[in-house]
């Protein structure tokens, strides 16, 4: 009994849903090689939709040339011979059988091709498998992105309340005015600490810190966190000590600074007598570097909880007073991308002792081949003179302003620019500057490495220069690293601008001297 054309149309979905279901790739050629119909299985093999092949040519489906040749040989074969043909290694659905679809008169008017569930499924899960990664790199590329210019906009307004605030304090004279303006300070240092801390979790996170481990001796890591906490110690009636080592260690030398610095911060911070220890011990082909300190101590079921986001012990009531409780979750962060092992020794009462594991260099005594200018700055006796003429080049009119405002104010002559083209133009009327001060970000394609080195081109002769930038990116921090000029992260403190501008001046005079 012939069928209705509702129980036509029934059966077709039937057929239909049947074909969709199976997990074996299935698709039929017409007697020109095109795929009339594909099922998802057959489609997906390709990393495609049905509807995406079908009407197509096996090469215009996304098959290689080769591949589609061979099969299309082969199925002019069947079409001739009336013969199955299996195919195997061509395509991605595994191996190929090519069976002939007859009409009622016997003749064959298509061809079957029937693929490989299990090979089939294999590359369907490859293909999904290099789309996530693809999806995954895009979308960490996509934060770095946002992160960098996060970073480099929000620093911004900072660095102007910096120079603002220096600026205003110099001014004021009534004790009253004075103790607001100190409070003013405070709150600006708060905010920025909490942002500088938020952006460089966001950023391991991501995983835009890539480590550039490299030879160095530890001692200058060991001298620089002397430098920077003695003060502080000092001021706690604390002893700070240092064992220098006089050993070469395969680390980043910056990000172990990073490292080591919320540890020594905590030390000194949970210290109220005795001092802080920041020593090394060598364990074979491994440096601990250990900051030991006579403070309150850790209760051991705190060991691992303080190093998790926002955990802070002592501290219910969040008085960012006493931190952030982000300190040692960077630190765990930085030791997971470093491979730097940190363990805690505490007991209440006793004191505490955190241990960073470095390996240490295979070779010694490699020379540094940081820049020249580093080397002893201020060795030769001399007094860094505040004087001399420095062209400051910011596209941030409040920065520029604020800028020229702060070295005006420290004797300098300033010369300020929106760019290259304005610095350049500006060389033309004026004497070879004595510096050069540039934002490290500048509008469109150019950089601050880009206006410095202008700016020697036209002088013919190298300008000591500067960076000053808001800008975490892992690439432009190294191109800076790579260029040899002092860097300078915003927002900055004015008193240290103002010594690293004395130092480099001072170091750029001398070869003439």
């Amino acid at each position: 009994m012939p069928l209705n054309e509702s129980h036509t149309t029934k059966r077709e979905d039937w057929l239909e849903a049947l074909l969709a279901s199976n997990g074996a790739p299935h698709a039929l050629l017409d007697a020109g090689g095109r795929l009339l119909v594909v099922n998802p299985a057959f489609a997906a093999a390709l990393g495609q939709q049905p509807d995406d092949v079908e009407g197509k040519s096996l090469a215009e489906a996304g098959i290689p040339a080769a591949a589609a040749q061979a099969v299309e040989a082969q199925r002019r074969r069947v079409a001739a011979t009336g013969a199955a043909v299996t195919l195997s290694g061509i395509l991605p659905v595994g191996t190929l059988t090519l069976t002939p679809v007859r009409d009622a008169d016997g003749t064959v008017t298509a061809v079957a091709a029937i693929g490989d569930a299990d090979a089939a499924k294999l590359a369907v899960a490859q293909a999904e498998t290099v789309q996530a990664r693809a999806d995954a790199e895009r979308a960490r590329t996509a934060k770095g992105k946002f992160l960098s210019a996060a970073s480099h906009d929000l620093r911004q307004p900072f660095q102007a309340m910096h120079l603002f605030h220096h600026l205003l304090m110099g001014r004021l004279t009534d004790p009253a005015s004075i103790e607001l303006g100190n409070k003013l300070e405070q709150s600006i240092i708060g905010g920025e600490t909490l942002l500088r801390a938020l952006l460089d979790v966001s950023a391991l996170e991501a995983g835009l810190v890539v480590p550039q481990p490299r030879a160095f001796p530890i001692d200058e890591t060991l001298g620089q966190m002397l430098e920077e906490f003695g003060a502080e110690a000092e001021a706690k009636g604390l002893r700070l000590n240092v064992r220098p080592a006089e050993l070469e260690v395969m680390s980043d030398p910056v990000l172990l600074e990073r490292l080591l610095r919320p540890i020594l911060s905590n030390a000194l911070r949970y210290t109220e007598k005795g001092g802080v220890l920041l020593a090394t011990r060598r364990r074979g082909a491994r440096l601990l570097v250990e900051v030991w300190d006579t403070g309150v101590g850790i209760d051991p079921a705190n060991h691992a909880a303080i190093f998790e986001d926002f955990h802070q012990l002592g501290n219910p009531g969040r008085d960012r007073r006493q931190g952030l409780g982000l300190g040692l979750a960077i630190v765990r962060r930085l030791s997971e991308a470093l491979g730097h092992p940190v363990t805690l020794r505490s007991k209440p009462g006793k004191g505490s002792v955190f241990a960073v594991e470095l390996p240490l260099a295979q070779t010694s005594g490699d020379e540094d081949d940081s820049d020249d200018d580093e080397a002893g700055d201020g060795a030769d006796g001399e007094s860094p003179a505040e004087s001399g003429t420095v062209l400051v080049i910011e596209d941030d009119a409040m920065q520029l302003e604020g800028i020229g405002l702060l070295l005006r104010g420290w004797g300098y002559d300033v010369v300020p620019v929106r760019g290259i083209d304005e610095a350049v133009a500006g060389l033309d009327m004026m004497a070879p500057p004595d510096l050069v001060l540039s934002d490290l970000r500048l509008s469109g394609p150019e950089s601050g490495i880009d206006a410095i080195q202008a700016v020697r081109d036209r002088c013919g002769r190298r300008v000591p220069g500067v960076i000053v930038t808001g800008d975490t990116d892992p690439d432009r921090l190294r191109s800076v690293d790579r260029s040899g000029f002092r860097l300078v992260h915003k927002p900055c403190d004015p008193v240290l601008l103002k010594a690293l501008l004395a130092r480099t001046l001072t170091a750029g005079r001398r070869p003439a001297a």
